[in-house]
């Protein structure tokens, strides 16, 4: 490999890299792989009363998340005119990509967590 094909991998790696921790540091808040898991265990966008009922979490942590989620383009909200206003949320293609992996994640620390008792 010559030095410039080195170099470009380097950077490249770094980039990724950086990519990664903020997934991580955004992930590993509080409740957002709950409301993760929820959103896709449903078929359709759930309303955030839903999803707060089922995170079993403050309004204001469920409020937080959810922005995150959608500032990182794994969530997208919906608003409806109507009175009172009804907000709807569902996962993005992103969000939905980033479920297997999630998935693999669970299974590892389940597998884990049962050889761990043995």
């Amino acid at each position: 490999m010559s030095a410039e094909q080195s170099q470009r991998m380097m950077s490249m790696c770094e980039s990724a890299r950086v990519h990664v921790d903020e997934l991580l540091v955004v992930l590993a808040k509080s409740k957002m792989l709950n409301i993760l898991y929820i959103l896709n265990c449903d078929t359709k966008p759930l309303r955030f009363s839903e999803i707060k009922r089922r995170v079993n979490s403050s309004s204001t942590t469920v409020t937080r998340r959810l922005g995150e989620l959608e500032k990182h383009d794994l969530v997208t909200r919906t608003v409806f005119p109507t009175v009172p206003t009804t907000v709807e949320y569902s996962l993005t293609k992103a969000g939905i990509a980033l479920q297997p992996s999630l998935e693999s994640l669970f299974d590892w620390v389940l597998d884990f967590a049962d050889e761990s008792q043995n």
